[in-house]
């Protein structure tokens, strides 16, 4: 996927609308990768928990359904 040069082309529409594709107890299980300064600074307030991969404990983020309640990008 193209994200564009920081990666957040495709994210920030994903993140708008994802949502709406959640069941109430669900989670977003999100690929990061090397954007993860990128990710925090666009969304600073937003609760995401860091899952440790091969890769690192930045790399893959679970986000209820909870904390995008209130997102909208």
């Amino acid at each position: 996927l193209d994200g564009g040069p920081d990666g957040m082309d495709f994210i920030g529409p994903l993140m708008g609308r994802v949502i709406d594709h959640l069941k109430p107890d669900g989670a977003l299980v999100l690929e990061i990768g090397h954007e993860f300064n990128y990710f925090v600074d666009r969304y600073p307030h937003l609760e995401a928990f860091w899952l440790t991969t091969s890769a690192g404990d930045d790399q893959v983020a679970l986000i209820t359904r909870d904390s995008l309640s209130g997102l909208r990008t």
